[in-house]
């Protein structure tokens, strides 16, 4: 099978995510928008130059979220209010931010599990 090139608009990648009190890690699944090297590294350097935030960062990519339920086991959508939820809760937050890395680098679910 050969190489298609072809634009991919965003990747879904795992988060995992320490609950404090849980034995085990469990996985959210985030969608992030994809850009190409050079807009990624512009990106990047508004970051390190403090003129974009995590929070306008994942306003600006983030695009899904799924794998989240509710205490009573019932799939929470994706929404702003969840997002902010989840940049709120200190155990969440890095591990989401630092899946859009892992998204800009095409570390989808499936490359994941290799």
């Amino acid at each position: 099978m050969s190489f298609v090139l072809k634009k991919i608009p965003d990747i879904t990648v795992p988060v995992s995510v320490v609950v404090p009190g849980e034995e085990a890690p469990a996985t959210l699944y985030a969608t992030w928008r994809l850009h190409p090297v050079s807009e990624t590294q512009k990106i990047m350097e508004k970051q390190r130059a403090g003129e974009m935030d995590d929070e306008a960062l994942v306003d600006q990519d983030l695009v899904g979220l799924s794998g989240i339920s509710d205490e009573k086991g019932k799939e929470v959508p994706f929404s702003k209010d969840l997002v902010a939820q989840l940049m709120d809760t200190a155990y969440v937050r890095k591990n989401l931010i630092m899946s859009w890395f892992a998204a800009q680098q095409g570390r989808s679910e499936a490359a994941a599990k290799n």
